[in-house]
């Protein structure tokens, strides 16, 4: 079993003085997969594949790179397959993780969008409940950090590889939650091929986890497909987000859209690589990558690089960042109707999470967020 990886590459390298071009993560090690719980309504054919994925998907790239696709191999969990072949955007399929503090899994998931479906997975990955000592035996709600274990204590590694095929027409909505505080590191790669007029929309909400990786790839091949990242993280408490978005343009006409917002505080680091890459033959292609981050503290490290590569000519592509702080003359108004430094910057963090909550088609699991968020979930990753 490999120990070390490479993982989210940049496909056209930096300076390497700016330590961005790649990412090292070592002591990594799987055991298994994680018995998660499935809801799957019954349009969707959920399919087993203790093998791995069927062929078909092994040319669908993610995006953190060759060094995942090894560990999935290697670590011989097997794989689940989702497909649809119709309308069944109105029955979203779940699946949600309990991670324990000591746990190190990998689990691989393939979707299947056959031509014209219309389907939307829901993956949230949290910390297993806990007991509480203070409530007398009753389990702590998913979420919250084990009363018994520090989060210095954690060991765990949690790993979860998803690729999707969207063929012609079809439309996917994958949204995924990752509060997964109990675990010391956390991988998470997407990999998507995109064909005829398909539609791929991502929804990441990062909140919690102590090294949080992630890479997500669409190769957008057919013309007219579609490919959206919406994105929004909370990170504090001495974490780490590392993140690689691609966009890679081969069909004419294909568009791109990666939006970014979140939030940095108490000695957070945060990477992320957004890359639009117009492959020749993908005339009339439109890409966009824009970050917005707000710095809380000075004491957090901020690096962000958009990235455009371009083989064709008749294309548009456009990035941006914006980095900034809180207003002085906001911060003293807010103090001055009775709001500490802390509520301040929690209802801050909030308000980026919220305003990309909104995009997810799901009211339960817009609500389960929100009650976390008003607990805990927007204080950091710890």
């Amino acid at each position: 079993m490999m120990e070390n990886m490479k993982i989210n590459q940049l496909p056209s390298k930096t300076w390497n003085w700016l330590k961005m071009n790649e990412t090292a993560v070592s002591g990594i090690s799987v055991s298994g997969a994680h018995e998660g719980n499935l809801e799957i309504p019954e349009r969707i054919t959920k399919t087993v594949c203790p093998a791995g994925l069927p062929d078909r998907f092994k040319d669908v790239a993610g995006g953190m790179g060759s060094d995942m696709d090894m560990l999935v191999k290697e670590s011989s969990a097997g794989a689940v397959l989702l497909s649809a072949d119709s309308d069944v955007s109105g029955e979203p399929a779940r699946i949600r993780f309990a991670y324990g503090a000591f746990e190190h899994s990998l689990n691989t998931f393939g979707i299947l969008a056959k031509e014209g479906s219309n389907m939307t997975v829901i993956m949230d990955m949290a910390a297993e409940r806990s007991v509480d000592p203070e409530r007398t035996g009753s389990p702590s709600p998913v979420g919250e950090n084990p009363a018994a274990v520090s989060q210095s204590e954690h060991t765990g590694l949690s790993a979860v590889q998803t690729k999707l095929i969207l063929e012609k027409d079809a439309k996917v909505t994958l949204v995924q939650i990752i509060r997964n505080k109990n675990a010391k590191t956390v991988l998470n790669d997407i990999g998507a091929k995109v064909a005829d007029g398909a539609k791929l929309s991502v929804i990441h909400l990062f909140l919690g986890g102590d090294r949080v990786y992630n890479g997500c790839k669409a190769e957008l091949i057919g013309k007219k497909s579609n490919f959206t990242a919406d994105i929004a993280y909370t990170v504090a408490d001495d974490c780490v987000l590392d993140m690689n978005y691609v966009a890679l343009h081969e069909g004419k006409k294909s568009v791109s859209e990666i939006r970014t917002d979140g939030v940095l505080h108490e000695n957070a680091r945060k990477l992320f690589r957004g890359t639009i890459d117009f492959k020749k033959g993908a005339a009339g292609a439109v890409g966009n990558e824009k970050e917005d981050v707000l710095l809380l503290d000075d004491d957090v490290v901020n690096q962000t690089i958009p990235l455009i590569l371009c083989a064709e000519e008749d294309v548009e592509g456009n990035h941006g960042a914006t980095i900034g702080k809180l207003d002085e003359d906001l911060v003293f108004y807010l103090e001055s109707r009775g709001m500490a430094l802390a509520e301040i910057y929690k209802m801050m963090a909030k308000a980026r999470i919220d305003a990309v909550l909104r995009f997810v088609p799901d009211e339960k699991t817009k609500a389960d967020v929100a009650s976390y968020l008003e607990s805990e979930g927007s204080n950091g990753c710890k």
